[in-house]
């Protein structure tokens, strides 16, 4: 099944090649991408338009802005006013809430709308439709998948994201342009979690049904969709994968600098890498390979070291996984430098180190990261309760979700095979959630922060609440590492503490051999994966583009 999907979107990738050069050999704009909006047909010459060529690896079929996740994610920053946002740097900035204050306990809080803010229909973003979003994401069935990286805390919260409430009593409007907020604890930091795109308000009387579900394709063109950020939808085709936006003219803090942005499905990543070099593509995601770094050049791969995790996760709440001697044998069978190796020839940007609280202020000089010991990993096997390999269960391996990562799968599982004797593996390429059939033993994911923060870092990921918790990991759940975050998060900012609970925590769980780590490490690149000559694209830790309004693209250096 794995290699027929890959066949299946080989031969949509090559379609949505195809279409993309005869467009592109159709228009006289050298920056004209598939989906490019053509010029007034009065004008004797074409004029020349500034659209932003991105391209996912992966045929997005779901452009809601209240998933939470997925490659197409990347982009919502461009379509969607989140209520302010974090950049390149960690400082906050307002965006459709332009104040912010708390009780002298941190439990309540109290936002303002900015009365400048509008949809791109010209109506005003309301305290209501703030209110409304932030209930239907909370929602299970809405299957927004980190809600609970800004949600947990809130009165109520816990009810509707279980499926027994539709409306948590802790989020209020107290009237058309005011939020408040209450918690079920004190969060010093409550503002700066909420600071996101992926939680923007969306316009409730078109995306929120009488029911108080999500309204079927709200967000595709073909229904006339109301957003809020510097785009809007314009053209999709998702079954060749090209989607386009056109510059929304009521956006209130500036005029964009490009007319627009489209995102192009191809799943091959080398592909991408010659469109790129080739002046097809403005941003994208090629592989750092040699191939790459000498079209591209070796600077265009540049970044900082990320905060966070990633890795294969497993599953404590299924066999064969529950059994720790067994989870220790799987981890200590592999050589985490040689993965490292695999996935990046280069070594740049890779750490060695499975430490969650990587990169962030609280990162433990004392952390030992799990080493390679197969003799260790043989006596581990030997005492869990699968000593004889015929008793292993079928393990699947979720989240090889593309080239790269099969290659780290089946190196994994060779490692298993010949230590222990292990055949029964299946490999499936869901990510971000599991729809079945079976459960995981290893879900491949990983959990950043675009707060600089020990305590939410955590908060995020290895608490029980989080989503890496409750879907990656099987439903982890250790009541003393959740203790430790809930007793830091409420510490002062400041306070050393804050810190010291984080790291006991992470030290927990590093002892409980829950993760084989993979993962680049990086935490955005200068360029924002762009070519030299755009400007302006900068991310965040959050791989969100910050302040897409000034991204602008300079047409005569590409020619």
């Amino acid at each position: 099944m794995y290699s027929k999907r890959r066949s299946q979107r080989l031969w949509l990738n090559l379609m949505a090649l195809m279409a993309l050069v005869l467009i592109a050999s159709a228009c006289a704009a050298p920056a004209a991408p598939a989906g490019d909006m053509a010029a007034d047909s009065g004008d004797e010459m074409m004029m020349e338009k500034k659209v932003f060529r991105a391209t996912i690896p992966f045929f997005a079929q779901d452009w809601s802005p209240l998933r939470g996740g997925g490659w197409n994610m990347h982009y919502l920053a461009f379509w969607n006013a989140g209520p302010m946002y974090i950049d390149e740097h960690g400082e906050l900035h307002p965006y459709v809430f332009n104040e912010w204050s708390a009780n002298d306990d941190m439990t309540v809080w109290t936002f303002k709308i900015d009365p400048d803010a509008v949809y791109s229909d010209g109506s005003a973003i309301t305290a209501g439709d703030v209110v409304a979003t932030w209930n239907l994401i909370a929602h299970p069935a809405t299957t927004h998948q980190r809600v609970t990286l800004f949600m947990t805390g809130v009165v109520g919260f816990e009810d509707v994201f279980n499926g027994n409430a539709m409306e948590m009593p802790g989020v209020v409007a107290l009237d058309d342009s005011t939020v408040q907020v209450t918690l079920d604890g004190p969060d010093p930091l409550f503002h700066k979690k909420i600071a996101t795109n992926l939680i923007g308000p969306v316009k409730a009387s078109v995306a929120i049904g009488e029911d108080g579900f999500e309204v079927a394709e709200w967000w595709h063109p073909k229904n006339n969709p109301v957003t809020s950020g510097p785009y809007m939808p314009e053209a999709m085709d998702l079954n060749k994968g090209v989607v386009s936006f056109v510059k929304n003219p009521n956006f209130w803090l500036a005029e964009p600098k490009m007319d627009g942005f489209s995102v192009t499905s191809i799943e091959d990543r080398t592909i991408v890498t010659t469109m790129m070099a080739n002046g097809e593509l403005d941003q994208g995601w090629p592989p750092n390979d040699a191939a790459s770094q000498a079209l591209l050049g070796s600077e265009f791969f540049d970044c900082k070291l990320g905060a966070g995790i990633g890795g294969f996760f497993l599953n404590p709440t299924i066999e064969p996984t529950s059994d720790i001697n067994f989870r220790k044998a799987l981890i200590l069978a592999v050589d985490q430098e040689q993965i490292f190796a695999l996935e990046s020839p280069d070594g740049r940007g890779w750490v060695a180190t499975g430490e969650p609280l990587r990169a962030l202020p609280g990162s433990d000089p004392n952390f030992e990261p799990h080493g390679y010991d197969p003799d260790a990993a043989q006596e581990a096997m030997a005492a869990s309760a699968y000593a004889d390999a015929a008793d292993v269960p079928k393990m699947i391996m979720a989240g090889v979700s593309s080239p790269g990562l099969e290659v780290l799968a089946q190196y994994m599982a060779e490692q298993w095979r010949q230590l222990f004797g292990i055949e029964a593996i299946e490999m499936s390429p869901q990510f971000d959630s599991w729809e079945g059939p079976g459960a995981p033993a290893l879900f491949r994911d990983g959990a950043g922060v675009r707060v600089p923060d020990a305590a939410l870092m955590l908060m995020g990921s290895l608490h029980s609440s989080s989503n890496l918790a409750r879907n990656i990991m099987g439903g982890y759940n250790d009541p003393e590492v959740d203790a430790l975050i809930e007793a830091a998060v409420q510490k002062a900012a400041d306070d050393p503490e804050r810190i010291a609970l984080a790291q006991q925590a992470q030290q927990i769980f590093r002892d409980q051999f829950m993760v084989i780590p993979i993962g680049t490490g990086c935490g955005g690149s200068p360029s924002g994966n762009s070519m030299p000559w755009v400007s302006g694209a900068r991310r965040n830790a959050d791989a969100q583009f910050v302040e897409p309004w000034l991204i602008d693209i300079d047409l005569e250096a590409m020619q």
